[in-house]
Formats: structure tokens, C-alpha cells, sequence
């Protein structure tokens, strides 16, 4: 009798042969879960076990550069071809498994809630978009993108990964994205539109998302979204980071390498509420008394589009409410087809006003539904009303502003001295109002560069600047001056009482205010960023001119770019090995010194008491 032919085997459920197992063209065999096993080998690779076959495996889908769309995608050897038509047919729960390949796809691809697309290798995996006027992934709650790598090229502005503006949904659990590289010049590797979210948080979380995006911008963050960065690391872009309109985000260990701009923090988000001084308070002071208190106003109306989640609120009175702006919506009766319901059924909900039609109207995007929804009765609507805190800006009254730049126009001619700069005083006729200062140098009879010895404050428009006459000639300089505004930041608040909370800034008020002065709440555009390596930035976006070694020049102050009242908070080094924690305190390790705001006021402060008690003050 014949001796049967059996291959290597093994009846353990999840148990597979490793390496040493077998040999080239070798099987083997897992009979409980029926998957074949086999060798790969590839040369500068190396060897690996893969599965070949198999029986299905619940919610879990295969993508294969040798599979089909028309495959139900349940098993590698029924793999579908592209990403896109993997992710149509996923649900929520999925796991996409994408092999070795170039996936060539027509985006944008909208990924459903909580699916992960995970690649086998980020240098094996590479995802290329058919259209360059789309975004390539729009993601949802729960989502995961790892092990792929992002190469092409798209219309200035276009993100490699958003939030999806079709189908905007509450964020209970942020995108993740793992183990990526961007290569997709123009583009924006993250984006993170708060407007196409709904929830406190609208975020998203990366971890190793390496950006080589040629003059894009790796993360963008917006209208009071937040992203939360680790390992990020960027290279020849026109921005590394940037925060505007309200954006946050928090950047750790993390590298900008080349490029024109490093971390940038741009301005404000829009008002959240406006609160009123309760009593009053005296110039130079950091601790304020403010009444919060805001109105419920009832609704009269409500219309709901359950596909796309567009919400009209019609309410009894003048809602007051700005575009931007967060409200609460409570107690409104819907009827569906399981009868009457309260919405919403958490509160609060936060809701942003997308559109103020008239004082009675307001729109806001509450998020899909899959069912119809028609307005009984009821609700009310409120100015979501939260505890101020650090992140949060503030002014008293009135929008002042500091002188930013003096850029100069015209370098004139003719000049053997330096020439006199002439700034105009500021707005306010007060007294606490300070004119700024500034000095000119000159290089070769020209006007070279305008120092601002002081920022000045109290201006409420742009004063004038003037340049002396040359000492030869008539060619005389201009220049032109950059305002910045003042905004005071929440160091910390009282719990509101009543409506009345004391609220205490890190600066402090030049200025005394009186009861019932406005103060308003807006979110400043942060960027926090610990441990962040800068390395010639401001040499330009160019791969090769950007190097020193072929005339690139590194532009310190692009670093950091705090523009209209946006801050950036960090810790960094750069190329030659200099610290510095913000502007504070500087260490040059080329020079050996030691330098910086913080650095000289802890100085003077140690050094005086000595100087006064040596005698010194004679």
C-alpha cells in the first residue's frame, strides 16, 4: 500500500510554522483554522512566513495588488485591488489589511466609523491619488491609518488626511494615524478642520507621521479643532505646524528640517461669549471679577436634514449668536418612526453655529441620522457657557495693539549715518498708552534693517512711520509697520457662582476698568511643543538649494511665528545645538552664553540686592 503525502501540520487554532519551520516551497498546514502556510524570500528584504488561502476571518478585509474588486475581500486569495472598494464594503469594526503594492486610487476615500487600513509595510505600502483636486482619505471617529506610505502630487491645499466635510459626526474617539510618510508635495499631511466636526473635541492623534510633502504643510489644525502630534517629522515644507482660527495642538519630540516656516500660531477662534465686570478693578492688577451670565432662549422651530446633519433653529427672541460660535441645544421634542423623543439625550451637546440667516435664525451641523426626524414642540438654546481656562484669551473693552514689524519699503539712499525712525503715538489719549521705538542701521549708504527697541501699546490703528532725510541726496527710506494685538491669557478662574466667576490672566492690566466693561472669550491658536529640533529653517522649500552646502539660509526668527495674537509655547534646539525655552532664556553653545527675557529679569532680580548692599546705588 502506498505511503500518503502529507505536508507539515499542526491542529492548534491560531498556531502558525516560523521561519525555521520550513523550507523554500515548503507547506504547511493549520487544520483547525484551514490556512496554508509558505515562505517569502525577497532579496534586500529578507524571509518571512505568509499565509496563502485560508478560511474567512469575520471582519476582517484583504487588499492585493493581484486581487479584484469584484472579490468579496474576505481572504488573501479573494483579496479586492484597491483600497476604495475595500472600504465600501466595510462596516464598523473592520480591519483592512493592505499588502505590498502601489494602489493607485480614485479619491477621495470615505472611511466609515471605527476601521482601521493598516498596510504591511511602511516601505512596501504605497497609496497614490487619481485626482488632484481631492482629499485622499476622510476619516471618521475611530478610524486608524498605519504602515502606508502617501506619494503624488495634489493641488495646493489638499489634505492627505480630513475629516469628511460630507458627513460631519460627533468625535467620541479621535483618527489615529501610525507609522505613515506623506510624499505628496503641495499637500497638507493632516488636517483638522474643526468645522467639519461635532463634539468638545474635535481631534485627531498621530504617532512617526514623518511629512516630506514639498512646500506643504504637515499639520494644520482649525476653527478650534485640536490634534495631538508625537514623532513628527517634517521636511522642505512651507509650514511643519500651523494652529489658526482657534486651532490647538501639542507637538512632542518632534523635528522641522529645511522649509520657510517652523511652528505658527495665527490669531484667534471666533467669540465664545462676552462676559462683564462685576466690580471694579485697578490698573496693573491680574485678578478680575466677571459675570457670565447668559440667557436661555426658547425654540419655536426646528428643521432637520437627517442626511446631512444640518440643523435650522428658529428661535422666540434675537438669539444673539455669532457664526462660530458653541451653543447647547436642550429639550426638543422630535417625533421619527419610534415615536416622540427628547433630544438631545446627553447634555450638554456643543454645537457650532455654521450661519446666522437673521436674528431669530441660526444653522449648526448636529450630525447625521439614519432616521427622519420631524420638530413637535419645545427646546431651547443657550451660549454654551464652560469655566474659563488656560487656552482661552481675553481683552478689556477695546482691541489694542502692539507694533509687530517695521518692514522696510524703500532702502532709500544716500545715507553715511544712520537715519532717525519716527513712530507715531498711539490711539488712546490715556496715559498708560506708550509710543514705540525703534532704530535703523545702514549698509552701504542704504537703510539695511529697522530694530524695534519697544513694542509701544495702546494703538487702535496704524501710526505713522517716518524716516529721516539721507545725508546725500533726496532718495530718502520708508517703511511700513505690522500691527499685533494685545490679547491677556487665562492663567486660571474661579468656579462660576450665580454666573460670577473671578478670572486671573498671566499678565497684567495697564489700565483700570470699570463695572460692566465687556470681555469678551475668545480660544487663541496655540501650538505647545516640548522637545522640538529645528534644523535650517527659513532655507526655502527646495530639496537641494535649501542645503547650506548649496547656499541655503537658515532664518532663526522663522522658527517660531507667532502672528495676530497666536502663541507658541516651546522647548527646542537647533542645528548648532542652541536651547531655548521660548524667549525666555537662550543658550548659545557656540558662544557660551546665556540670554533671554527670562534669563536677564532673574538676573537683574539677583544681582541688585547685592549691588544695593556693596554700595552700588551711590
Amino acid at each position: 500500500m502506498a505511503t500518503p503525502f502529507r505536508i507539515k501540520r499542526s491542529a492548534v487554532p491560531g498556531k502558525g510554522p516560523s521561519v525555521s519551520d520550513l523550507q523554500l516551497g515548503e507547506l504547511a498546514l493549520n487544520t483547525y483554522d484551514a490556512e496554508l502556510y509558505t515562505l517569502r524570500s525577497r532579496p534586500g528584504i529578507g524571509t518571512e512566513v505568509v499565509k496563502i488561502g485560508g478560511a474567512a476571518i469575520e471582519n476582517v478585509l484583504y487588499v492585493n495588488k493581484d486581487g479584484d474588486d469584484g472579490n468579496s475581500g474576505s481572504t488573501p486569495a479573494d483579496a479586492k485591488a484597491t483600497i476604495k472598494a475595500a472600504v465600501g464594503i466595510a462596516s464598523e469594526g473592520t480591519a483592512i489589511k493592505v499588502a505590498a503594492g502601489t494602489y493607485i486610487e480614485n479619491n477621495p476615500i470615505k472611511v466609515p466609523k471605527q476601521v482601521s487600513i493598516v498596510g504591511d509595510s511602511l516601505r512596501e505600502v504605497t497609496v497614490s491619488p487619481q485626482n488632484a483636486d481631492e482629499d485622499i482619505f476622510h476619516v471618521s471617529p475611530g478610524d486608524m491609518l498605519a504602515e502606508l506610505t502617501f506619494s503624488g502630487t495634489v493641488d495646493k491645499g489638499i489634505a492627505v488626511v480630513a475629516f469628511d466635510p460630507d458627513k460631519i459626526q460627533y468625535v467620541n474617539q479621535s483618527p489615529y494615524i501610525r507609522f505613515c510618510t506623506n510624499r505628496v508635495a503641495n499637500s497638507i499631511g493632516l488636517k483638522v478642520d474643526g468645522n467639519k466636526a461635532v463634539g468638545p473635541f474635535k481631534s485627531m492623534v498621530t504617532d512617526s507621521y514623518t511629512q516630506y510633502n514639498v512646500s506643504g504643510i504637515g499639520v494644520s489644525v482649525s476653527n478650534e479643532g485640536y490634534a495631538q502630534i508625537v514623532s513628527l517629522f517634517t521636511m522642505n515644507l512651507d509650514e511643519a505646524v500651523s494652529c489658526h482660527s482657534g486651532g490647538q495642538c501639542d507637538v512632542t519630540n518632534s523635528n522641522s528640517s529645511f522649509g520657510n516656516y517652523g511652528l505658527v500660531a495665527d490669531g484667534k477662534g471666533p467669540l465664545q461669549y462676552t462676559g462683564t465686570i462685576a466690580s471694579e478693578s485697578k490698573e496693573n492688577t491680574d485678578k478680575f471679577e466677571v459675570n457670565l451670565s447668559t440667557s436661555t432662549i426658547s425654540i419655536s422651530n426646528f428643521v432637520y436634514d437627517h442626511v446631512s446633519g444640518l440643523s435650522t433653529v428658529t428661535t422666540s427672541s434675537p438669539h444673539g449668536f455669532n457664526v462660530g460660535m458653541g451653543v447647547t441645544l436642550a429639550d426638543l421634542t422630535l417625533s421619527c418612526t419610534y415615536g416622540n423623543k427628547v433630544y438631545p439625550h446627553q447634555a450638554p451637546y456643543v454645537f457650532t453655529v455654521a450661519s446666522v440667516p437673521n436674528t431669530t435664525t441660526f444653522t449648526t451641523n448636529i450630525g447625521i441620522s439614519t432616521v427622519a426626524h420631524t420638530y413637535v414642540s419645545g427646546g431651547n438654546a443657550k451660549i454654551n457657557l464652560i469655566r474659563p481656562f488656560d487656552g482661552k484669551v481675553v481683552y478689556f473693552e477695546n482691541e489694542y495693539n502692539t507694533i509687530g514689524k517695521i518692514k522696510i519699503t524703500n532702502a532709500g539712499s544716500g545715507y553715511n549715518t544712520a537715519p532717525t525712525v519716527t513712530i507715531g503715538d498711539p490711539s488712546t489719549s490715556s496715559t498708560w498708552g506708550v509710543t514705540a521705538t525703534a532704530v535703523a542701521s545702514i549698509i552701504g549708504s542704504k537703510v539695511d534693517e529697522i530694530e524695534i527697541l519697544s513694542n509701544g501699546r495702546g494703538y487702535t490703528s496704524l501710526p505713522s512711520v517716518t524716516i529721516s532725510a539721507p545725508d546725500v541726496g533726496i532718495n530718502t527710506a520708508t517703511a511700513t509697520i505690522e500691527l499685533i494685538p494685545t490679547y491677556y491669557t487665562v492663567k486660571e478662574s474661579t468656579p462660576i457662582s450665580s454666573g460670577i466667576c473671578t478670572i486671573t490672566i498671566n499678565e497684567t492690566l495697564p489700565y483700570s476698568v470699570g463695572v460692566g466693561t465687556e470681555v469678551p472669550f475668545f480660544r487663541q491658536s496655540r501650538v505647545l511643543a516640548s522637545s522640538h529640533s529645528f534644523q535650517y529653517i527659513g532655507s526655502g522649500v527646495d530639496p537641494i538649494n535649501s542645503l547650506p552646502s548649496r547656499g541655503g539660509v537658515t532664518i532663526q526668527e522663522n522658527e517660531v511665528d507667532n502672528r495676530n495674537g497666536g502663541l507658541v509655547i516651546y522647548t527646542s534646539t537647533d542645528q548648532g545645538g542652541n536651547f531655548r525655552i521660548g524667549e525666555g532664556v537662550v543658550i548659545d553653545q557656540i558662544s557660551g552664553t546665556i540670554s533671554g527675557n527670562f534669563y536677564s529679569k532673574s538676573l537683574f532680580a539677583n544681582v541688585t540686592p547685592l549691588i544695593l548692599a556693596l554700595g552700588g546705588d551711590k
